[in-house]
C-alpha cells in the first residue's frame, strides 16, 4: 500500500515537473506593441515609432502619405504651415523624411525632412494642438581632412583603399566629369590628391562634406577643382585660371556600364545585319537607369518615334545643338513639349523600346542640323568668374593649393 502511495506522489511530482517545463517553455504572449518597430537614432528618442524615407527622383511630397503611415488630408496641412519657410514641393531625391509616432497609440508627433547637411525641417503640434514648422541648424564641428592615392584599377576602389566614402569619391568624379570621362580615360598610375570637409558632432564623425580642391592626373595631364562661392553665394568649381569646371554639355547623360556602340559610319547592325550608320553613341545600362539632359534647353520632342528608335527625346539647346535620347523605358514627370530643361535634369529612364536588343540609351547629338561625335567635342566652359571676384578668388585658391600641399 505504501509502495502504491510512493508511485502515486512520484507520478504527480513528474506531472507537475513536466507542466512547469511546458509553462516556461511555450513562447510568452507578445505584447500589443511588439510588432511596431523603433529605430534608435542618435539624437532622436526612442520611445518614437520611426518612419524613415528616402526621396526617389520625381517623388512628391503629397503622393508620400502612404509610405509616411498619414492621412492624405495632412499632408495638405503640413504644405500649408511651412510654406512661409520651406516649399515642400521642392523636395530633393536623395533627402531624408521622417514621420513620428507614439508607439502605443500611433498618434502623431511630428514630421522632420532634411533640407542640407546642416538643416531640416521640423513640423510638430503644440501644446494647444496646432501645428507649427520651424527650421532646425544642426551645429556641426567641420574638420579638414585629405587623400592621396593613385588608381590602381578605378577610381572608386582606389578612393575605397585610402579610406574615403562613397559621397566624396562620387563628387570628386563629378568635379572632373566634364573633362574626364571615368569610364573609358582613366588608366592605371593616375593619380588624384583631395582636400575635404568632414562633420564631427560631440566628437564623433558624422559624415564627410564638400570637396574644396581636388586635383586629378589623367594621362599625364593635369586637372584642378577649386571650390568656390562668390559675394552673391553662388557656387561652383573651377580650374586654377577662374575657368568654370562646367561645360555646355555633360560627357554623357547617365550612369553607364559600358559604351556598346560608338559613333560610326560603317556599323553592322544587330537587329538588321546590315551595314548603316551609326551616328549616336550606345550607353549600355540597366533599364531604369535616369537620364539626364547633357545640357541646358527646350525640349522639341517627346513621345514614340518609329519602330526604330521607340520612345524618345529631342532638345534644342540655344538653336545650334540638339541633343536625341532614344530607346527609353519612360519620361520623367513634366517633361513635355515645350518644357525648359537644364543640365543635369532627370528627363528619362533607360529602356529597349524600339528596335533594340537589350537596355542601353542610344545617345546623339546635331551642330547646325549635322551629326557630330559627342565624345570628341570640346564644349566651352560657362560661367568663369567674374572679374570683381578674381582677386578673392586667387586669394582662396592661394589658401586652399597650400593646404592640400600641407596635407600631404
Amino acid at each position: 500500500m505504501k509502495r502504491k502511495k510512493i508511485k502515486i506522489y512520484l507520478a504527480v511530482i513528474v506531472v507537475i515537473i513536466i507542466c512547469i517545463i511546458i509553462i516556461f517553455s511555450f513562447p510568452k504572449e507578445k505584447n500589443g506593441n511588439d510588432h511596431l518597430f523603433i529605430r534608435p537614432i542618435t539624437d532622436y528618442d526612442p520611445k518614437f515609432k520611426l518612419i524613415e524615407h528616402c526621396v526617389q527622383p520625381q517623388e512628391a511630397f503629397m503622393n508620400l502619405y502612404n509610405i509616411l503611415d498619414l492621412p492624405q488630408n495632412d499632408m495638405q496641412n503640413f504644405v500649408s504651415v511651412a510654406e512661409n519657410i520651406y516649399d515642400l514641393g521642392q523636395i530633393k531625391a536623395g533627402n531624408s523624411i521622417r514621420s513620428f509616432f507614439d508607439p502605443i497609440d500611433d498618434h502623431f508627433f511630428k514630421l522632420e525632412y532634411q533640407i542640407d547637411e546642416q538643416s531640416f525641417l521640423k513640423i510638430e503640434k503644440d501644446v494647444d494642438g496646432q501645428l507649427k514648422a520651424e527650421i532646425i541648424k544642426t551645429e556641426y564641428e567641420i574638420r579638414l581632412n585629405s587623400a592621396k592615392g593613385m588608381i590602381q584599377d578605378s577610381l572608386f576602389q582606389s578612393g575605397q583603399r585610402l579610406g574615403l566614402k562613397d559621397k566624396t569619391i562620387i563628387e570628386l568624379a563629378d568635379i572632373f566629369s566634364w573633362d574626364i570621362n571615368f569610364a573609358l580615360d582613366i588608366r592605371e598610375g593616375d593619380e588624384f590628391k583631395v582636400l575635404y570637409e568632414e562633420y564631427y558632432l560631440n566628437e564623433e564623425f558624422v559624415k564627410p562634406g564638400k570637396i574644396l580642391i581636388a586635383y586629378f592626373k589623367n594621362q599625364d595631364k593635369d586637372y584642378w577643382g577649386v571650390f568656390y562661392k562668390d559675394e552673391d553665394n553662388n557656387t561652383d568649381y573651377y580650374d586654377l585660371d577662374g575657368n568654370n569646371l562646367r561645360k555646355q554639355f555633360l560627357k554623357s547623360p547617365l550612369k553607364y556600364k559600358y559604351i556598346s556602340s560608338y559613333y560610326s559610319l560603317h556599323r553592322l547592325h544587330p537587329v538588321w545585319n546590315v551595314y548603316t550608320t551609326h551616328r549616336a553613341i550606345d550607353f549600355a545600362a540597366p533599364c531604369g537607369t535616369p537620364v539626364s539632359a547633357s545640357g541646358d534647353g527646350t525640349i522639341i520632342f517627346v513621345g514614340w518615334k518609329n519602330n526604330v528608335y521607340g520612345r524618345t527625346i529631342e532638345i534644342s539647346h540655344n538653336g545650334i545643338y540638339k541633343t536625341r535620347y532614344a530607346h527609353l523605358s519612360a519620361y520623367a514627370r513634366g517633361i513635355k513639349y515645350g518644357s525648359k530643361v537644364s543640365q543635369g535634369q532627370i528627363i528619362g529612364f533607360v529602356g529597349t523600346s524600339g528596335t533594340s536588343t537589350g537596355c542601353h540609351l542610344d545617345y546623339a547629338m546635331s551642330k547646325y542640323n549635322q551629326f557630330i561625335n559627342p565624345l570628341i567635342q570640346n564644349f566651352d566652359p560657362v560661367n568663369p568668374i567674374a572679374e570683381k571676384n578674381m582677386g578673392n578668388f586667387k586669394f582662396e585658391r592661394s589658401n586652399l593649393t597650400n593646404l592640400l600641399s600641407g596635407y600631404n
